[in-house]
This record gives structure tokens, sequence and C-alpha cells, in this order.
């Protein structure tokens, strides 16, 4: 579901300015990468393409890493400027947690307190991103968090991605003070006195100018995020009250079925490979809280029995439910 989701084009800007540092002003994909408009936005599938695209160019750098280190504000638009001429960080986290779609829809970041320090976390209900975008979106962020403070040695106390760990996990060192794989969430926890911390380029007026930018461009983004959290909720619950079938979601949803397809269509989404997305997810969930049987999930999840549950799973994943829930201990 994430992939028919947007990131700003602005982001693209990122790579191209890359590729011009390395010296590859000639190479196919920068020139693609000029003629794009920084106002346009491109889905998730074409970001994480681009992504992959430039790991297989540089086959010995950590693209992700490398691209987080070198974010500036115009590589994030109105939202970084805006996250600049705050008065401390913490006002300009709560600047990018109200204006995040501006960067990219699906889930949102969310600002917590976590054992008395504070945790910005990305859940996966719009399903996961790809490894490269989730080090460039964490890294970024630590960039933004450093040149807003001028201090270069800030470290997170820990990070958090949901990928698995990669064979050679050296170029990590140093980007928090602990680094775990393959859980549930992707997450940053710094000190609470973070949020204190004065940011040296503070200007009010600028502050209040962007910020009303900031609103004008959020309230003419596209709704597609909202319909597919719409979506993605009447489908829970549907399959959670074993009728998962288009006619059922379009009822929780309040439209007849044929403007559902209609939607569907606009969207780019073929509702069986929605469903089956959305099966997953759950089912990954329920497997990483172990509260439920497999007997159990299956039964949830609208599968006729466990062994189809099982053979599903393993065809989205890779490997069965038994080792998925072993791997998450």
């Amino acid at each position: 579901m994430l992939a028919n989701l947007h990131v700003a084009g602005d982001l693209a800007a990122l790579a191209r300015d890359y590729l011009r540092e390395m010296g590859h002003t000639s190479h196919p994909l920068y020139l693609q990468l000029a003629s794009l408009q920084p106002s346009s936005r491109m889905t998730f599938r074409q970001w994480w393409q681009l992504l992959d695209d430039m790991q297989a160019l540089f086959p010995e750098q950590h693209i992700g890493l490398s691209l987080g280190q070198r974010v500036k504000p115009a590589h994030v638009g109105v939202l970084g400027y805006l996250t600049l001429a705050c008065d401390h960080v913490g006002e300009a986290m709560q600047r990018f947690e109200r204006y995040q779609r501006l960067l990219h829809d699906g889930d949102r970041a969310s600002v917590e307190m976590h054992q008395g320090n504070i945790c910005l976390a990305w859940g996966t209900d719009f399903g996961p991103s790809t490894r490269l975008s989730d080090e460039v979106l964490v890294c970024g962020l630590l960039t933004f968090l450093r040149m807003m403070t001028g201090d270069n040695s800030l470290t997170p106390l820990r990070i958090h991605f949901v990928f698995n760990a990669p064979q050679d996990i050296s170029a990590y060192q140093g980007l928090a003070a602990e680094v775990s794989f393959n859980q549930p969430r992707t997450e940053i926890h710094i000190p609470a006195d973070w949020f204190a911390k004065a940011i040296s380029n503070s200007d009010p007026a600028l502050k209040a100018l962007l910020e009303q930018q900031a609103q004008t461009l959020l309230n003419v983004l596209p709704g597609s995020g909202d319909f597919l959290q719409q979506l993605q909720h009447a489908t829970l619950k549907c399959l959670q009250q074993g009728e998962a079938s288009c006619a059922a979601v379009a009822k929780h949803m309040h439209m007849a079925e044929r403007s559902l397809f209609r939607r569907l269509a606009t969207e780019q989404i073929v509702f069986k490979e929605f469903l089956a997305n959305t099966r997953m997810q759950l089912a990954r969930k329920y497997l990483q809280e172990g509260r439920l049987t497999h007997s159990e999930i299956a039964l949830l999840l609208g599968y006729s029995e466990q062994s189809a549950f099982s053979r599903a799973f393993k065809q989205a994943n890779g490997v069965g439910p038994k080792a998925f829930q072993k791997g998450q201990n």
C-alpha cells in the first residue's frame, strides 16, 4: 500500500546533488532527475527505485546513509526551512509532526515519552518501507538535528530499524549509542533535554511566514492518504469480522461498491492485492505480539485453515509463521 503513496519531489534533488558531487552529471539518471520539478511528488515506488538505482551505480557506498548525511533544507522544501527558523528543537519537532505530510504520505511520526526520554517513532500501518529509504529518513533527521543546534556531536541514545541487520553493520557504528534491527517500528530515542536546545538560525518573523506557506501547501495536497487510511481501517474491520470482500469494505466506507472500484482504479490499487497486504500486516503484528495461536490468527484473517495461512505467510514473507515469530525473540 505504501508504494502507491507519495513523497516530496524535492528529495530527487538530494540524489541529483550526490551524482553531481561524484562527477556523474552526464549519467542518464542525473539527466532524468534534473528534468523533475521540485514542486512535484513521486510515489514511494519511484523513490525506492531511484535509491536502488543509486545503490547499483555506487555499489561500494552505503547510499541510504550517505544521502542522509547530505540532507539540506532545500531537499525537504518549506518544511526544512521552517524547522530551522524555530526557537528550539522541541518546537521544530512539533512543526515536523504537524506538517510532515509535505515530505511524505503514509505513516506519520509520533513524538512519545519513553523511560524519561523522547522517542520519535514511525509505524508500519501502510506497510514497511525499504532499507535505503529508512536509512535516508533516520540519518537525514539526525543531520537536521545537528544542523539546527550547530552541534555535530549529538548522538541519539538508540535507533531501531524495521529491516533485518545487514551482514556488515560497521557503517551504523556511531549513528547512535545503540542500533537495533528487525524491530516493530522505526524509532529514534534522544535525551529529553535535546528539546530545549536553542536553534542557531532561529527567526520568528521568517517562521511565521513559512508556517503560513506550509499550511497552504498542506491544504492543497491531494487526499489520497486520507482515502487509504479509511480503506485500511474498513478492511481491518471487515477482516476481524470475517467478511473480507470488496462489497463489505465499501459498506463500511459508506460507499457503493462500484464507486469504491472506481476510486481504487484512480489510486492504481488492486483490491485483491490490497487485501493480501493488509492480511500480512495484521499477521505480522499478531505474531510479534505472541498472544494468539497460529490457528486463531488464521481464523481472524479469514483463512479456511491454518495450513492455508502458513502457505500464504511464507510466500509473502519468505519464512513461515513459526520462523518469523522465532526471529522476533
